[in-house]
């Protein structure tokens, strides 16, 4: 069976599906709006480069760094090794040229549409500690997550610092499975 999916993982498809969701949540546009500003006739190209269906074309890159408030040099690395992915870009290292080891800061300051010099100290710190985890997925939050865990912080104001105690957790427990079948 062939992977639906080969380019997903990449670089250049978060980086441009991350940039389509800014677009959508800070400027209001759809994914068609999108689209019609680099000259598709349908969104579904856009979708498909973004869930990593088809490979980005490198040629396009000025034109989606442009409307989706990209880093158009970090995004054009990331679509560079999506599109040549056996190629030893290290060896292009040299004088300040293309270097893997900065990939990630440059595919972090991408998604960020600015440089990491302008995190804020909260930010700063939210990184601090998920590099210091080993698997930080279980102790972050989805988008989805946070409007709970935040009843959750004022109804237990000293949740972050001392946790809850075990009776508050079984009483939350059994409203959990009261409750399962109200949240489908």
């Amino acid at each position: 069976m062939s992977n639906d999916f080969p380019h997903a993982a990449t670089s250049a498809a978060r980086i441009l599906a991350e940039g389509i969701a800014r677009a959508r949540e800070e400027r209001d546009l759809s994914l068609r709006q999108i689209a019609k500003l680099m000259g598709y006739k349908s969104s579904v190209v856009m979708s498909h480069m973004a869930n990593g269906r088809i490979p980005i074309p490198i040629d396009r890159v000025p034109e989606l760094a442009y409307h989706l408030q990209l880093d158009e040099a970090s995004f054009l690395r990331a679509v560079v090794v999506q599109r040549h992915p056996d190629v030893s870009w290290h060896l292009l290292a040299e004088e300040g040229g293309f270097s893997v080891a900065d990939s990630l800061a440059q595919e972090l300051e991408a998604v960020l549409g600015d440089k990491l010099a302008t995190l804020n100290d909260d930010q700063r710190a939210v990184m601090r500690e998920v590099v210091s985890d080993r698997r930080p997925r279980r102790r972050w939050l989805s988008v989805h997550e946070l409007h709970a865990v935040e009843i959750l912080r004022q109804s237990f104001p000293r949740m972050q610092a001392r946790g809850i105690s075990s009776k508050a957790l079984n009483a939350l427990r059994t409203l959990g499975v009261e409750f399962r079948d109200l949240s489908s």
